[in-house]
């Protein structure tokens, strides 16, 4: 950043690098950091602090847009979605945003350990910026424009402390909060060394050749063969006793979900809209959840060292669920949204991240995070996996039923709309020591009570986004023609 053969304004152009990071640390301020209801003066000094932080992300668009780097990447919304949710370089950040959106589980909900985990970000981001500020004052003597974000103005709001520092300083910890505190500082540290290796590769291999990212030539989609082995677990057969309240809860409210107004907009629409327009009146607003659910799965639910038959199920299951956006992105291009919303890349950050309607779908992603990350109990993982993926069944036969109708109608087709999902699913590499089934098995009460926790909260979510849904058809919110 500070070398003089680095030319202006490249140091500053990492933007694209820090956007998953940047964009998403409004969530962890709003849904993470912050104590619902602050039950002491620990916990309103966190908050109060968050509220700040959390308007940052709009100063980052801000500098994204002054730098000019809508015209320099060249992106559609299609391109800005890839990059970050599907491309390799971007990797290390989805890894390190889901374990920001896990920090609560992490700290326990304790405010000692937030403060340890919010200081230290507080005083490595006040390092960056201590530098990125350098650059950006020289910028603006050059071009009369300011940055906010990268510029002073962010760095005098950066002290590299937490506004409520005094509180903590004055508190004690006992030996093992006092472990886990260290633990956790260090981990943001190790996050935040990976994060400046990844931007210095970034500028490496994009700015200083002058080559931004693109996604590949074709859609990174192997269309395989429909008798490629399935390994979800079975989910038909026989329920163990202490199972039975679930299964019946399960059934209660995928039955409820089917007779939402979304879906009866969706059968008995106006003439005047098309099998065509009404898809591409509310997929856009799935967007977040649906790229984002292959993060949840790989970073959330799998396991890194699994150590029964349960636990590869898990994996085997993930592995198969990871692949699906990738379809949907290629239904985004397929219906032309590109070209019907017309977004760039800033735009397109703008929606994901800052319209108040993709706040409930990051809200649910944050729900679903911590209910995975929170319970290590392959069980309970895989009647949150069934939820999530029970929840979609009535959404995804709706919508193939119009995406039969577009492609026979056209040359388009509809792949992740069309419930075609595994035709991306990869080949197996083993399905030896996967489980046949789950339901079968014993569960405590607790347990019990927790799946059912699971099993409203994503039921619940679902309610919430297809609300929204209809909404957005009804208004015609993406003013589609």
């Amino acid at each position: 950043m500070n070398s003089d053969e680095t030319p202006m304004p490249d140091s500053l152009l990492i933007l694209p690098a820090m956007a998953t990071f940047s964009m998403g640390f409004r969530d962890v301020n709003k849904w993470v950091f912050r104590y619902p209801e602050a039950a002491d003066d620990l916990e309103r000094g966190i908050n109060v602090h968050t509220f700040e932080d959390q308007t940052h992300s709009r100063l980052f668009l801000e500098d994204w847009k002054r730098l000019g780097l809508d015209g320099r990447l060249g992106w559609k919304a299609s391109d800005t979605l890839w990059w970050l949710f599907l491309s390799e370089a971007n990797e290390v950040a989805r890894g390190h945003g889901v374990y920001f959106l896990s920090m609560a589980t992490a700290d326990a909900k304790d405010p000692l350990l937030r403060f340890a985990q919010s200081e230290m970000m507080e005083a490595l981001g006040s390092v960056f910026f201590q530098h990125a500020s350098k650059i950006a004052i020289r910028f603006t003597e050059q071009t009369g424009i300011e940055l906010p974000y990268v510029g002073p103005f962010h760095l005098a709001l950066e002290s590299g402390h937490m506004d409520c520092e005094e509180l903590f300083t004055r508190q004690r910890l006992d030996e093992r909060n006092r472990a886990r505190a260290l633990e956790l500082a260090d981990a943001i540290y190790d996050i935040f060394s990976a994060q400046l290796d990844m931007w210095l590769l970034y500028a490496k291999e994009h700015i200083a050749t002058g080559n931004p990212p693109r996604p590949p030539v074709h859609p990174p989609v192997t269309r395989v063969a429909n008798n490629t082995p399935v390994l979800r677990p079975r989910t038909d057969g026989p329920v163990h006793s202490s199972q039975a309240s679930l299964e019946k809860l399960l059934r209660e409210r995928r039955k409820r979900s089917e007779t939402h107004p979304f879906y009866l907009w969706l059968r008995n629409r106006s003439d005047r809209i098309s099998a065509l327009q009404a898809l591409q009146r509310f997929i856009p607003m799935w967007a977040m959840d649906v790229m984002g659910y292959r993060d949840l799965n790989h970073y959330a639910l799998r396991y890194a060292e699994p150590a029964g038959d349960l636990h590869r199920t898990v994996n085997a299951w993930v592995d198969d669920l990871t692949t699906h956006n990738s379809l949907y992105l290629e239904d985004w291009k397929q219906l032309g949204l590109d070209e019907i919303l017309g977004w760039n890349s800033s735009r397109t950050l703008e929606f994901c991240y800052l319209d108040p309607q993709t706040d409930v779908h990051r809200r649910n992603i944050v729900r679903f995070t911590e209910l995975a990350v929170g319970h290590d109990d392959p069980l309970l993982r895989l009647w949150l996996m069934h939820a999530l993926e029970t929840s979609g069944e009535p959404f995804f036969r709706q919508t193939k039923a119009l995406a039969d109708e577009v492609e026979a109608g056209t040359d388009i087709r509809l792949d992740y709309l069309g419930d075609r999902h595994e035709i991306a699913h990869r080949p197996p590499v083993s399905p030896v020591g996967l489980a046949a089934g789950f339901k079968d098995r014993p569960m405590n009460p607790a347990g019990r009570e927790v799946a059912a926790e699971m099993i409203e909260t994503v039921f619940d979510a679902a309610d919430e986004q297809l609300d929204i849904s209809l909404d957005v058809a009804l208004s015609n919110k993406f003013d589609i023609p």
